[in-house]
């Protein structure tokens, strides 16, 4: 949970009053650094106050969006998820209300929602919370480009689980090839992402297939381990 905590820093913020912004900025960090630290119930109170600081506020205001990710994901850590999902449920409608509903900001939001729905199982709803921020990226990035390689292993192990194997696969092909098109054939980082399919493979019964799989995985390996020739 911790690393969500990073990405909700990037939400943009906006400044009515300097001394407002500051006061609360000190109460947002403050609760960053005692969950950081697992210290849950302090980082909870101050997010409720650095959310108290603007109070006043009568616009829609993305400091406030940010601190309610947070206490969300603070909730969450603490299990109490009925609290976790009200606070990412709002974070997301002033997200979409500030930024629209098409914005890149907006999935944080999305994840944070579908993450916690998958920790309960609740893979109905999930799944398409992570369709959404998947769609919303390639709009803004491309069908190609790496960073939906993570989006598209997260869809993969969503639908494995509901058995939905078909599609699982697709999810885990995309990624593999949208990776050998960014960083070339035998790059190493490849590695995961040719073994995390032929997990999949196994656990399906496909184990010719898997095999097949990890031959590549070791063709790469000593692809990468061969010395550089002679400039």
């Amino acid at each position: 949970m911790s690393a969500l905590i990073l990405v909700l820093g990037a939400v943009l913020l906006s400044s009515p009053a300097q001394a407002e912004t500051e006061t609360w900025k000190t109460l947002n960090t403050a609760g960053m650094l005692a969950y950081k630290e697992r210290n849950f119930v302090l980082a909870k109170e101050m997010f409720h106050r650095a959310l108290s600081v603007l109070e006043g506020s009568t616009d829609l205001d993305s400091r406030a969006a940010t601190t309610l990710n947070n206490l969300g994901a603070t909730h969450e850590a603490l299990g109490e998820y009925e609290q976790a999902e009200l606070r990412y449920r709002h974070a997301l409608t002033m997200i979409e209300t500030i930024q629209g509903p098409e914005h890149p900001d907006v999935v944080v939001g999305l994840n944070n929602l579908a993450s916690l729905y998958f920790s309960q199982r609740a893979f109905d709803k999930a799944e398409p919370l992570w369709q959404r921020g998947l769609s919303i990226s390639e709009k803004f990035l491309g069908d190609a480009h790496p960073h939906l390689i993570q989006p598209l292993l997260t869809l993969g192990l969503i639908t494995q689980v509901q058995k939905e194997f078909d599609r699982a696969e697709s999810y885990y092909l995309r990624a593999i090839e949208i990776g050998k098109r960014a960083l070339g054939a035998d790059h190493p980082n490849l590695i995961s992402l040719y073994e995390r399919y032929a997990s999949f493979l196994r656990q399906t019964g496909r184990d010719e297939d898997a095999l097949e799989v990890e031959r590549q995985v070791e063709t790469i390996r000593a692809a990468n381990q061969r010395p550089s020739p002679p400039e």
